[in-house]
C-alpha cells in the first residue's frame, strides 16, 4: 500500500512535465553574421558565426539588418548575414541547413 500514494503523486507530476515540454518549440531559423569578417570570400557556415536563433525568417532578417545598422554599416553588395533554416551543427563546428536566405534576398523584399 505504500507504493500507491507515491504513484498518485508522481502520475500528475509526470503528466504535467510531459504537457509542458510539448509546448516548447525549438527555433526554426539561425542567424549567421559576417559583416565583421575580414575575408568575405569564404563565408563557411560554422558555429562561431552564429548570432542568434529565431522562430521566423522575418525575425532573423530583422535582427541581422539591425546588427548591421547598429555597427554603423550598410548592407552592401557583400553578404553581411545569412539566415539558415533547420540548421544542424556537425562535430567539426561546420553547420548545414535545409535552406539559406542571404541579406541580398532580404533587400529584394523591401
Amino acid at each position: 500500500m505504500a507504493a500507491q500514494p507515491r504513484v498518485k503523486f508522481l502520475l500528475p507530476f509526470a503528466l504535467a512535465t510531459f504537457m509542458l515540454t510539448g509546448c516548447i518549440k525549438s527555433p526554426e531559423w539561425t542567424l549567421f553574421y559576417f559583416a565583421d569578417t575580414p575575408n568575405k570570400t569564404d563565408l563557411s557556415l560554422n558555429y562561431d558565426a552564429i548570432k542568434g536563433y529565431y522562430n521566423t525568417l522575418e525575425q532573423c532578417q530583422a535582427k541581422g539588418a539591425g546588427i548591421v545598422r547598429i555597427q554603423g554599416g550598410e548592407i552592401t553588395e557583400q553578404v553581411d548575414f545569412i539566415c539558415g533554416q533547420q540548421c544542424q551543427i556537425a562535430d567539426d563546428n561546420q553547420v548545414s541547413c535545409s535552406q539559406l536566405v542571404s541579406d541580398k534576398d532580404f533587400l529584394k523584399q523591401l
